[in-house]
């Protein structure tokens, strides 16, 4: 199946495509947002992040190589176990945030979209000696993510056996012509499985999810619930500006007993000081008004009004908030329930900071 293809038979179900110019356009809704954020809550919800790169490491040393370039505990992974990390440089800024699943002969990485070049020009530069190589699926795989209450029925009913499954293990699917692997990652707080499998089989895997009882679901719903989640986006949210500790993934995606390996030094460091001077956060915002990236987050400092950041992504919510939207705030600001007012050109909003959805 071509993208063309998938598009249109997305657009058979109601899909808009607001920006169709980019290279690997996603729907932005399906006709209606609020049902798709309903279903994404109470029933279940599928969205396609086929624009995700897909990284593929082999070679004998490629557990070890990749355990040294990264801020996770890559050695200690079984097969069919997987983890959240950051690729970090020496500094301990953030060069790439992933998702690293141990295949047997292989790792396979799911990063953010258009990373992959960055992260395998930097991990290449270190390749000396090493059996590793590394491989760029994105154009052969895509991925569909399912995520909700019922997202687990909704698989079993495929006759996939994830019932068992952990966070950050996965199912691959020995009889599937469609080499499918089904990953447990609850990006929202919920059962979610994001389904890699080769392209040309996703719009039929896509219909047998929606024919099971998934609701198709946008881009627009999507940035709601990772906002609402605090799941920040490489190269939205997070760049090489910002320290690992920064993206409040700490717990997820940061190994305190692994060992040496880039960027661990300033980690240890910060880890030892107890805090950073700022970090991503989310907040609840009053109103109908979607903030822009690159607005003003102010707040009330002892000497009046002080800029405590900016606003990285935002979007239209259905659940306690109107509109939500991401930023990296300083540690003066960014205690939850701390109000604040994003302003932008003429317009501005009132907010409360959170950092867990409820």
């Amino acid at each position: 199946m071509s993208l063309r293809q998938f598009q249109v038979q997305q657009q058979s179900s109601g899909a808009v495509f607001e920006h169709p110019e980019e290279n690997y356009p996603l729907a932005s809704h399906f006709g209606s947002p609020e049902k798709e954020y309903q279903a994404a809550r109470k029933s279940a919800a599928v969205f396609d992040l086929s624009n995700r790169d897909q990284i593929e490491l082999s070679g004998t040393d490629r557990l070890k190589f990749l355990h040294n370039f990264c801020t996770n505990d890559i050695k200690g992974l079984q097969p069919n176990q997987g983890c959240e990390a950051f690729v970090t440089n020496v500094q301990s800024r953030i060069l790439g945030h992933i998702n690293a699943f141990h295949h047997g002969d292989s790792i396979w990485i799911d990063t953010a979209p258009g990373q992959a070049e960055e992260i395998t020009r930097h991990l290449e530069r270190y390749i000396i000696l090493e059996d590793a190589r590394l491989l760029v699926r994105t154009q052969e795989f895509g991925s569909l993510y399912l995520s909700g209450p019922d997202a687990t029925d909704i698989l079993k009913q495929l006759d996939l056996e994830v019932e068992g499954l952990e966070e950050f293990h996965q199912l691959s699917v020995s009889n599937s012509d469609a080499r499918l692997t089904v990953r447990r990652v609850d990006w929202f707080g919920q059962p979610g499985y994001l389904c890699s499998l080769q392209y040309v089989k996703i719009g039929e895997f896509w219909n047998r999810l929606i024919e099971s009882g998934a609701v198709p679901a946008g881009q627009q719903v999507f940035d709601a619930l990772r906002i609402e989640s605090l799941y920040p986006i490489y190269g939205v949210d997070l760049s090489d500006a910002n320290l690992a500790q920064e993206a409040s993934r700490t717990a997820q995606s940061i190994s305190f007993k692994k060992g040496c390996y880039l960027g661990q030094e300033p980690i240890a460091r910060i880890d030892s000081l107890g805090h950073v001077n700022k970090e991503i956060r989310s907040i609840g915002l009053e109103g109908a008004w979607v903030p822009p990236a690159g607005a003003k987050v102010m707040f009330a400092g002892d000497d009046g009004p002080e800029e405590a950041g900016t606003i990285t992504s935002a979007a239209r919510s259905f659940g306690k908030y109107p509109v939500v939207a991401m930023t990296v705030l300083r540690k003066s600001a960014n205690a939850p329930g701390t109000e604040v007012e994003v302003v932008a050109d003429d317009q501005s909003a009132t907010g409360t900071v959170f950092t867990e959805w409820n």
